[in-house]
C-alpha cells in the first residue's frame, strides 16, 4: 500500500486555511457544550480535542524530521 504524500501545511495557504476552519469549528463545539450541557463536559471535549491534536502534530514532525528512508542510494557500499 503506497503511503500518503507528506505535505507541509504551512506551505499553502489553502492548507492554512483547513486547519484554521477546524480549529474554529472544534472551538466552537466545545464552547456549545460547555454552555448547553455542562462545563465539565466542555472542558473534558476541549482537553479530548488538544490531546488528538497535540497527537497529530507529533506524528507529523516525526514524520517531517524523521530518518531518511533506507531506499536512499548514498548509504555505505553505494
Amino acid at each position: 500500500m503506497p503511503e500518503k504524500e507528506l505535505r507541509n501545511p504551512f506551505q499553502s495557504e489553502e492548507d492554512a486555511f483547513r486547519i484554521l476552519v477546524m480549529i474554529i469549528a472544534v472551538a466552537v463545539i466545545v464552547i456549545a457544550c460547555a454552555v448547553l450541557v455542562s462545563t465539565t463536559l466542555g472542558v473534558i471535549l476541549g482537553a479530548i480535542a488538544i490531546a488528538f491534536g497535540l497527537w497529530h502534530a507529533v506524528r507529523w514532525l516525526i514524520q517531517m524530521l524523521g530518518e531518511p528512508d533506507e531506499d536512499d542510494s548514498s548509504g555505505p557500499g553505494a
